[in-house]
């Protein structure tokens, strides 16, 4: 039997369109291995749907002369696309390793994260990304009066484009404009951890703004756990941007003099749902306790910030149907998580989210659910919350800013 052809991988995005009124999709690569996205549309989607690790190329061309009632489609032609794809480090193959290879080799050799997203999602030069920050927090952003009985120790933001969602940001930053924390734990959603739960690094951060030092003995002292739902690299990190929008609204507000400690949270798989919450998961108990522990080394001065978004409906994320006939569960499921997240009940925020199989794809929900575990204790506000629809994929997002207090 000839080779399989090698599957997609799984770790592009792709985006549903249209060309020419004909269905497509666009593919982007996080890893930057594609100069610019790719749009596959025609006869090619149709070859693609078939490229799955399983089949080989004539696997696939007696598929395709079924479908289309015995007309001949040559392998040779077959054979080209594969290569063309094969040539845009689509396909999993040994090219595409040789080259993830190279490019997690050389980030682990360096010593600071640099911005990956400056130039593209924000100003890339100092003056201008102040202003830009600056212009999102208008007048009377911080007017909401903080309770002088309770103390700050957490904060929920979106970590969506900063354009859609900087009404958001501004409230959910402004909130805490008044607080001069020495040490910060940021939860981020790892949209591109697959095979664990959580990714550290002890690079340092590097925005516009300056550069952060994380606490590399904190990093060291949770690897020694050697706990294997931890990624033993931090790849992760490298294009990730749901910890990189945090720090850039932290500096604007702190500096860069705080000790940073960024943590990536992977999705929980489906299976791991039957368990009732993280606390019962003994891996996962122990990683968090010791997140804790960071917190309670000085509690007054360290802020928690979890960066993430809430639902993703419609078909850019799977749905068959669009968003529009989605929304209105997706948001009464949005209120019962933020609810709970208020009121501190985990259960009932573990148990929303394993009764549906997570149907709304929370990409946040990790990460919160260990926020809410590391403060059991904590009760919240919900400062604000928003939908973005984006209506050529008729698929939308949903994120919020939530403020938990002690």
């Amino acid at each position: 039997m000839k080779d399989t052809v090698p599957k997609l991988r799984i770790d592009l995005e792709i985006i549903p369109t249209s060309y020419e009124g004909q269905k497509a999709f666009v593919v982007k690569d996080s890893l930057g291995l594609i100069d610019k996205p790719v749009l596959l549309h025609g006869d090619i989607l149709e070859l693609v749907s078939l490229i799955d690790g399983r089949r080989n190329i004539q696997d696939m061309q007696l598929e395709l002369m079924r479908r289309r009632k015995g007309l001949l489609v040559s392998s040779d032609e077959i054979s080209q696309i594969l290569a063309d794809l094969d040539g845009l480090c689509l396909l999993d193959s040994d090219r595409y390793q040789r080259e993830k290879n190279r490019i997690v080799s050389d980030f682990k050799d360096l010593t600071v994260r640099a911005a990956a997203l400056a130039g593209r999602a924000y100003p890339s030069s100092v003056v201008a990304l102040h202003d830009y920050l600056e212009a999102i927090f208008p007048e009377g952003t911080n007017d909401k009066p903080q309770p002088e009985e309770k103390r700050i120790v957490a904060l929920v933001a979106p970590h969506i484009d900063l354009t859609v969602g900087k009404d958001v940001y501004a409230k959910t930053y402004g909130f805490i404009k008044e607080l001069s924390p020495k040490r910060i734990l940021c939860l981020g959603t790892g949209h591109s951890i697959v095979d664990h739960l959580f990714s550290l690094t002890d690079k340092d951060y590097a925005t516009p703004l300056g550069r952060v030092p994380t606490d590399k003995e904190k990093v060291k002292s949770l690897r020694q756990l050697d706990l294997p739902i931890v990624a033993a690299d931090d790849f992760a990190h490298r294009s990730e941007h749901s910890i990189e929008f945090q720090l850039i609204f932290l500096q604007h507000l702190f500096g860069s003099d705080f000790h940073f400690l960024p943590v990536l949270c992977g999705a929980f798989p489906v299976s791991m749902l039957s368990s009732l919450q993280p606390a019962e998961i003994s891996d996962v108990r122990e990683f968090i306790r010791h997140l804790r522990l960071f917190v309670d080394e000085d509690p007054t001065e360290t802020l928690v910030v979890a960066g993430v978004d809430l639902s993703h409906i419609g078909p850019k994320f799977g749905h068959a149907q669009p968003a529009s006939a989605l929304l209105a569960k997706a948001e009464d499921h949005d209120r019962v998580l933020i609810d709970a997240i208020c009121q501190g009940d985990v259960r009932r925020f573990w148990d929303t989210v394993k009764q549906g199989g997570n149907r709304f794809n929370v990409c946040g929900f990790s990460a919160l659910a260990c926020l809410m575990e590391i403060f059991p204790e904590a009760r919240g506000e919900c400062l604000d919350y928003a939908v973005w629809r984006e209506e050529p994929t008729q698929s939308a997002v949903s994120f919020t800013g939530i403020a938990l207090f002690t």
